[in-house]
């Protein structure tokens, strides 16, 4: 789905029952590259059930292409009173994290088509029905420790991503989505797209680099990696210039974490780690040249894997030197 950050997991995977063996399918790659495609190109509108960290959430959502443009609404039906809306910028400045998950990528061509089944086993089960319409249920099992598994539902005529479960150790369910209702191919009006309040968050495509120009962008950044699980690579960078913080942001292609630096003088926070749902922090202090520094890991990975790649951020040597 073609999402914003803050909703990052709400279009993570739920798996279902097999109602149906399948006998004939399209590759595994045919099938992601097509929910990758229809993630970002497709009108469609709906509402979806969200559970994650023991809380459920029912949610309404608009999307929209114009233009070579998303456009983007959800806003909550069910909690506290949330509303969120997103517009991207043009396709072909768009993140390599966007491929599988959040949808705004330029082109599944941006990545090897064999690069996710080197790091995952992707097996067509079986068939059922969603909201109404018919699903090709997917698994998507990791090939080592340092990565979630998932298992989606995705409608057999466009594509569309309409059911997952994201998956833990222990087989243990870590988000769910699904959408209860959905009407895809409708021309998305202007009124459904407008926030009904003023004060709603907006998100902006600014956070992200264009995919072209990431490398570029990192080489202004201060830190590096020593360290990172194997088929990661850099999707985005930001500086802010107000308080110095630097946030890297990888990706597998699927899952997706970023790394956070900043000065640690400022504040005096203890190391930590938290987990909800499939979304964990963790958070430890470094210090170069006597100066301290706050990291911290946030994504929907294991801890471990968190921990790890906390651990190995380092200066890049001339800027420390």
């Amino acid at each position: 789905m073609s999402i914003p950050r803050s909703f990052v997991a709400i279009c993570l995977f739920l798996v279902v029952a097999p109602s149906e063996v399948i006998a004939e399918t399209p590759s595994p790659t045919t099938i992601l590259a097509k929910m990758a495609d229809a993630n970002r190109t497709l009108d469609y509108s709906g509402i979806f059930t969200y559970e994650h960290g023991g809380i459920l959430r029912t949610i309404k959502v608009f999307h929209s292409v114009r233009d070579g443009q998303e456009f983007e609404r959800l806003f909550l039906l069910s909690g506290p009173k949330k509303e969120v809306t997103r517009q991207s910028g043009e396709r072909r400045c768009e993140r390599l994290g966007d491929l599988m998950l959040r949808s705004s990528v330029a082109a599944a061509a941006s990545v090897p088509k064999d690069h996710l089944e080197k790091l995952y086993h992707v097996h067509p089960k079986a068939k059922d029905r969603i909201a109404g319409r018919e699903t090709l249920t997917v698994h998507v099992i990791p090939k080592d420790s340092y990565r979630y598994g998932y298992i989606l539902g995705i409608d057999q005529e466009t594509g569309l991503l309409l059911q997952s479960m994201l998956i833990g150790d222990n087989n243990r369910v870590l988000e769910r989505f699904q959408f209860a209702d959905v009407e895809i191919g409708k021309s998305i009006d202007e009124a459904s797209l407008d926030p009904s309040e003023p004060e709603v968050h907006r998100v902006s495509s600014k956070v992200s680099t264009c995919l072209n120009n990431v490398e570029s962008s990192a080489t202004q950044s201060n830190w590096q990696q020593s360290w990172l699980p194997p088929g990661f690579g850099l999707a985005g960078y930001l500086k802010s210039g107000d308080s110095g913080r630097e946030t890297l942001i990888y990706t597998d292609g699927l899952a997706i974490f970023s790394v956070f630096i900043d000065s640690s003088e400022a504040v005096d926070i203890p190391k930590m780690q938290a987990q909800r749902g499939a979304t964990v922090a963790y958070l430890t202090k470094a210090k170069i040249r006597q100066q301290g520094f706050l990291i911290s890991v946030v994504g929907e990975i294991p801890v471990e894997t968190a921990r790890a790649v906390a651990h190995a951020v380092i200066p890049v040597q001339h800027n420390y030197q």
